[in-house]
């Protein structure tokens, strides 16, 4: 699948940034001070440190690989097209948080404005990034650049109005650190996860970058870091200003009408509500069909979904199918903790397979493990990988913890469905042994 390569580093980052940083502190703070009260702040800090190790064995893959729909491909090269094609249909049905992307940000536009219909304006703002990405994904990426700028100047100001107002002393007590024990402050994290995890889906873009062996594992790392700065910054601001009655579930809007002056607070929401949750939308639609586009190449799903517009050099057919997937639980109706818990149990899900090829890359294709721009021993490699599994089944434990039967059966009747689908479709699948540059 040969696309064009456009995207520098710097289109990179922004896409990586924006796609950590969205739902993360815009529209998860609240709902982790819910669970853990005023240990947020280190729920944010062990969530971004368990984030890199998840990413590094990822990263080690981008750059001794990289490829169109990045992530598949690993899976499928290191571990078969069986398995690399579940791993593919447990990541499309995750495209579901598309949608909390949508609805935070029809949460943050109607705390300007009460009037407007919350469901019109999640799908409203979907389509336009939809549109946006048909034209081409350099387009969406200098968009993305636009939009970061302003989102870090917002949250930049809530830190600097805010830093000084708050009550440390609220960060001393264990009762207040812990209010529901462990169980709590392990649920805060899970649902932080999504806040500090994501940087590792530029994989997926592999075949558009210029030097993706260099730039693929930078912009993913750094990323992460930069936004584990900024969540930590903002969730002290977010939980030591108002009583956590006040902040518990709720968006940064409320501590933002507290404490900044009227303009500046408009200034906030828009730069930083507002382009946080798109910035997530936008890179969502970038990157999520690319491995779909390769899959198709492949045998396993039909080759016409896949057609790719001569003119701007997208792939519309697949890119209306996500407009609708993240539509679908918007109008449904759900809210956002359900959206979180069950496609977040799903996301830990799929995250082990990727980790399960690391751990083989050097024995199954032990060339390809030695030509990685970044270097690393395959002890190392091997260790980092284990250590990213343990993490991932300690959060979807408790992610899934979190769901009810329906959300299970769900869950349940749709892996039996890829399985039935990929015994019936592998013999059709003509293309899955042989290997092409992506």
């Amino acid at each position: 699948m040969q696309l064009n390569r456009s995207l520098g580093f710097w289109d990179v980052f922004a896409i990586a940034l924006g796609q950590v940083i969205g739902s993360g502190i815009m529209v998860l703070v609240g709902i982790g001070i819910g669970f853990t009260g005023y240990g947020i702040v280190f729920a944010f800090m062990l969530s971004a440190l368990l984030s890199i190790i998840k990413q590094i064995p990822v990263a080690f893959m981008g750059s001794a690989m990289p490829a169109t729909g990045g992530l598949y491909v690993y899976c499928k090269r290191v571990l078969g097209p069986k398995i690399g094609f579940f791993y593919l249909a447990i990541l499309l049905v995750t495209h579901i948080l598309i949608a909390l992307f949508a609805l935070g940000f029809a949460e943050y536009a109607m705390s300007l404005m009460p009037e407007l219909d919350g469901q019109s304006v999640a799908l409203g703002i979907l389509f336009v990034f939809y549109l946006i990405n048909l034209i081409g994904v350099k387009e969406a990426a200098f968009v993305q650049k636009f939009m970061i700028v302003f989102l870090l100047l917002g949250l930049s100001t809530l830190i600097f109005f805010g830093i000084g107002e708050v009550n440390y002393e609220n960060f001393e007590s264990p009762e207040k650190l812990f209010p529901d024990g462990w169980y709590g402050f392990g649920l805060a994290c899970v649902v932080l996860s999504f806040s500090t995890g994501g940087a590792q889906f530029i994989s997926e873009l592999g075949g558009e970058m210029k030097n993706p062996q260099r730039d693929l594992p930078r912009a993913m790392i750094f990323s992460t870091l930069l936004a584990a700065v900024f969540f930590t910054l903002v969730s002290v601001v977010a939980v030591g200003i108002l009583p956590l009655e006040q902040t518990a579930g709720k968006s940064l809007a409320e501590v933002a009408s507290a404490i900044l002056p009227a303009p500046v607070y408009v200034a906030f929401i828009i730069g930083a509500g507002l382009f946080a949750l798109a910035t997530s939308i936008n890179s969502t639609f970038t990157w999520a069909t690319k491995s779909v586009l390769i899959a198709c190449e492949d045998g396993w799903l039909p080759r016409g979904i896949a057609v790719v517009n001569k003119r701007f050099n997208t792939p519309h057919i697949l890119l209306t199918v996500l407009l609708v997937v993240g539509a679908a639980p918007i109008l449904a109706g759900k809210d956002l903790r359900y959206i979180i818990m069950l496609g977040g149990g799903l996301v830990f899900l799929y995250d082990l397979i990727p980790l399960a090829a690391a751990f083989l890359l050097a024995q199954r294709l032990p060339e390809v493990f030695a030509g990685a721009s970044v270097k690393m021993s395959e002890s190392l490699l091997r260790i980092v990988s284990v250590l990213g599994v343990l993490v991932l089944l300690g959060q979807m434990a408790l992610s899934f913890s979190d769901i009810d039967r329906e959300g299970w059966m769900l869950v349940f009747s749709y892996i039996v469905l890829v399985i039935i689908y990929i015994h019936f479709r592998a013999p059709y699948n003509l293309a899955a042994t042989n290997e092409r540059p992506c």
